[in-house]
């Protein structure tokens, strides 16, 4: 039996964390079950609903089982289950790999492929012969372009796997795929460390394809920065910019600077909200985010009008206060300016946050006279995680993240004040849904920060 001839020279593709490479090597590239008994952890970035369902997914041909019991692959470069993950900020885009194994090797017989993805409720159709290559729709599989049209069917038959029993020997991958030469030196090193020949490497594409969702079709068309900035590469701006502020501060004449301190700038932006230039920039900027009915700066008015309404916010000091509402101010910048954007409309952006915490560099060293090391802090916390807890109650963003910031209970209570005020200003009923949640998660993440 063969490959039939027009699949030849096809790869199918899987990926997973730098941080797991090491384990891969020194203890095999195992399956979920396999890993599970012998003990083995890594660092995970699956969604924990769909494992749940796969776990117990039955495969239904040779050599059967079930879907965890096998390490899975896909033949789509372009995969829709990479955007999701990446957009869930759960995961650094840039430290995955992906591992490239020749589409000959599904002629063994441990392995199997699927007609479409084994996430949903309603399996996929498994097949263990070649010929079978015939039935996949492979126009979905081959598709360059992020969306589907809100076909859903048509997504999941896009991420069609391959599926081998049990582990993956590891002269299987030809080819690795890597974001860039910093990733490729570092993947070299532990093939080193372990003794393994490394695999030929290709960085960023392979074969012509794409594999990493960037900002190309963004701001400025950034096409080598991630769409979005995964926990590690945001707490590592937050904390640069931080600690470039305190350093410019030094060196700059403040004594000219715009505002005398944080309520001198309350008072001049309730008369002028373009008295920033970032502001300015944002100032009657439209969207096209369907979440949002507003533009961004009639947005942002909202946010520090429903400030008052916030039972977080009224609990806190009169300086506290303050902080809290200049970073309501300053929490969308990062969507601008407007003539990054076509026609000045702004796209769903979700690494505003991280945009808006460059942007305060500028606004933090220059603007102000007086202004202390720890509202420099909060600022910029305020700002870069603005969205946090709205994100770890309806979106899975992990508490990990939160907790990583080491916040006392005073500083998450502004945080939740900005949150909740962000997101009142969006939908009243997502602000319903979201306090609902609230009162145990706080209870439990102050547990955990006492």
């Amino acid at each position: 039996m063969t490959i039939p001839a027009d699949y030849k020279g096809k790869y199918f593709f899987h990926f997973t964390h730098l941080e797991n490479l090491e384990s891969i090597l020194k203890n095999g590239f195992l399956s979920t079950n396999e890993k599970k008994s012998r003990n083995i952890e890594h660092t995970d970035i699956a969604n924990e609903n769909i494992q749940n369902r796969r776990s117990e997914m039955d495969v239904t041909c040779s050599p059967f089982g079930k879907v965890h019991d096998y390490v899975p692959f896909y033949f789509a470069t372009t995969n829709p289950m990479l955007l999701g993950i990446t957009r869930s900020k759960n995961i650094d885009q840039p430290y995955l790999i992906f591992f490239a194994v020749s589409i000959e090797k599904v002629l063994e017989k441990y392995v199997v492929f699927t007609s479409s993805s084994a996430n949903t409720a309603q399996p996929p159709v498994f097949y263990d012969s070649p010929n079978d290559l015939d039935k996949l729709d492979w126009s979905a599989i081959n598709e360059t372009k992020w969306g589907d049209g809100g076909d859903e069917d048509f997504r999941h038959r896009r991420m069609s796997e391959v599926l081998v029993n049990k582990e993956v020997p590891l002269d299987w991958i030809e080819y690795i795929i890597v974001w860039n030469k910093a990733v490729e030196k570092e993947t070299k090193r532990i093939y080193k460390e372990c003794n393994i020949n490394v695999p030929n490497i290709a960085v960023y594409r392979f074969n012509g394809r794409y594999f990493y969702y960037t900002k190309f079709k963004s701001k400025r068309n950034k096409n080598n920065e991630t769409l979005v900035c995964g926990p590690y590469i945001l707490h590592g701006t937050y904390k640069s910019t931080i600690k470039y502020i305190k350093e410019k501060r030094k060196e700059i004449d403040l004594s000219k600077s715009k505002f005398s301190d944080i309520n001198d700038a309350l008072k001049k932006l309730e008369n002028n909200f373009c008295v920033i230039p970032e502001l300015s920039d944002i100032f009657e900027l439209e969207t096209d985010n369907s979440a949002h009915n507003n533009n961004v700066s009639d947005h942002t008015l909202k946010v520090v009008e429903s400030l008052v309404e916030n039972s977080y916010y009224n609990e806190l000091s009169k300086e506290d206060k303050e902080i809290v509402k200049l970073s309501a101010y300053l929490h969308d910048i990062g969507k601008g300016p407007k003539s990054d954007w076509e026609d000045g409309i702004q796209k769903d952006y979700p690494d505003h946050t991280v945009d808006g915490l460059e942007m305060l560099k500028r606004i933090l060293s220059e603007d102000f006279t007086h202004l202390s090391n720890g509202e420099i802090k909060m600022i910029c916390l305020l700002v870069g995680y603005h969205d946090l807890i709205g994100d770890i109650l309806v979106k899975g963003r992990k508490e990990k993240e939160l907790l990583n910031l080491k916040l006392d209970e005073n500083k998450l209570n502004m945080l939740i004040a900005l949150s909740l005020s962000d997101v009142q200003a969006i939908n009243s009923m997502w602000h319903f849904q979201l306090n609902l949640k609230l009162s145990n998660f706080v209870e439990r993440i102050k547990k955990e920060i006492s």
